[in-house]
């Protein structure tokens, strides 16, 4: 289940839980596009509440790498928070090899991680 926790101009927030559907990245790329539309670019927050990583219908994947495709340059940072060591890990993998900032925050340091993503780049 992806639910949004909140919104400051070009810097969005979700929860990210369980099994995700291809119908909630639809809805979830929807609203990041249009976002981006107003903005030019975003910045997003994704809270894992549990220790595990949330997994995805196969339908989702092709969906998925399409987004990343169309707008990896248009998402400035991200941040991960909460989650478990594999959280961290694939967080930091991902740094190294995309052109969005990514940063794993531990669960109790979400304000922080809402603080990193407001510096990303005025609106």
């Amino acid at each position: 289940m992806i639910t949004k926790i909140g919104q400051e101009g070009n810097v969005l927030g979700y929860e990210v839980a369980g099994k995700l559907t291809e119908q909630e990245y639809r809805d979830l790329y929807r609203e990041l596009r249009a976002a981006i539309a107003e903005y030019g670019s975003v910045s997003v927050l994704g809270r894992l509440p549990d220790d595990s990583l949330p997994g995805m219908e196969l339908s989702a994947i092709d969906d998925r790498l399409r987004f990343a495709r169309e707008h990896l340059t248009d998402i400035d940072r991200a941040a991960v928070v909460g989650g478990n060591r594999v959280a961290e890990w694939v967080t930091r993998a991902s740094d190294a090899m995309t052109p969005i900032e990514l940063r794993h925050f531990d669960a109790g340091a979400e304000q922080q991680a809402w603080d990193w993503l407001r510096r990303a780049r005025p609106v």
